[in-house]
């Protein structure tokens, strides 16, 4: 079965030489809207996943939890993996892999859903206030003794990304670390973010991103719909750097080209002497565009065309967790 992962797609508009006369483009084609109903009537994906739902604002916002069976009751840690735009809870719990990686390294995986499909990340505002959504959840988990306060982290693509950033920067006291991909930090919330604390940030971005531009500027409003601007990926790194008062002393390096196929050539950089013994660390991913690294091989043809090629010489959500798990709040 073929998904897409891809946050702020709905449709791909295909642009037609012109050869005398013009002639009418056909239409665009266009990606089918997630169905949640269909999501969970699908056994592969609500396999292992308890579906819950909890008041925020006046309205029940669902999400869903994998538990291993091997963990013993209790406070346990916690990974929370967020969709992109245009995106559900359940396939981005299939395509991410955490049930399968917390059964074997002893954590909790949870996977919120957006309202309309996506989150008020920051760039428009969307009139969904998401930072009390997830603070509503991270209470719950808390009080249902799932998550232990001390080891929550956060891991978002896209859309799910860019909530993850503002949520690094609006809830910073309530996380142990952020990994975020194809991601950069909204332009609005550049001046006003402002970290309570010290956190750990990874981030992973291809250089030939066509959506979420690696320069910064528009986000690609393939909807119809304004997606808002971003930073810079490498002011987006800066801004955490001075957040995390990190001493500009990088560690550098390569990720081996385990997939020469998909030309694409993967650099590492890691800022360690920061305070509190957080860190800042940068996957930049040469010649990649829009997709979860080692995690999109069943991209459809569409978001293919649309967002570009992806690597697959590492598993980012292996990479997640072993950058998370190092830290505690």
């Amino acid at each position: 079965m073929r998904t897409s992962h891809l946050g702020l797609i709905s449709g791909l508009a295909i642009c037609m030489g012109l050869t005398g006369l013009a002639a009418a483009a056909p239409a665009p084609p266009v990606l089918p809207r997630p169905s949640i109903e269909a999501d969970e009537a699908n056994p592969q994906l609500i396999a292992g996943l308890e579906r819950r739902v909890i008041q925020v604002g006046g309205q029940g916002r669902v999400y869903y939890i994998h538990r291993p069976a091997s963990l013993r009751a209790g406070p346990a840690p916690i990974v929370i993996g967020l969709h992109g735009g245009n995106g559900t809870a359940l396939r981005r719990a299939r395509q991410m892999g955490f049930n399968e990686i917390g059964d074997r390294e002893g954590f909790i995986a949870v996977y919120p859903q957006g309202v309309d499909f996506g989150w008020n990340d920051g760039r428009v505002d969307r009139g969904v206030d998401d930072v009390q959504f997830f603070r509503a959840l991270l209470d719950d988990l808390v009080a249902r003794k799932d998550a232990d306060p001390s080891r929550i982290y956060l891991v978002g693509g896209s859309n799910g990304g860019m909530m993850a950033q503002r949520l690094a920067c609006d809830m910073t006291g309530r996380l142990a670390g952020v990994v975020t991909m194809v991601a950069s930090l909204p332009e609005p919330l550049a001046k006003a973010c402002s970290p309570k604390a010290p956190l750990p940030i990874l981030m992973m971005n291809g250089t030939a991103d066509p959506l979420v531009p690696y320069g910064g500027g528009a986000v690609a409003a393939t909807t119809g719909r304004e997606q808002g601007r971003v930073l810079p990926v490498e002011d987006t790194l800066a801004f955490w750097q001075r957040a995390n008062r990190c001493a500009d002393k990088p560690v550098r390096g390569t990720v081996p080209d385990r997939d020469p196929a998909d030309q694409i050539m993967t650099e590492t950089v890691t800022w360690t002497a920061c305070a509190g013994g957080s860190e800042v660390s940068f996957y930049k991913m040469n010649g990649a565009g829009h997709g979860l690294p080692g995690r999109s091989r069943n991209k459809s043809d569409i978001a293919e065309q649309l967002g570009g090629r992806s690597t697959n010489d590492f598993d980012s959500s292996e990479v997640a967790w072993a950058f998370l798990k190092r830290f505690k709040r």
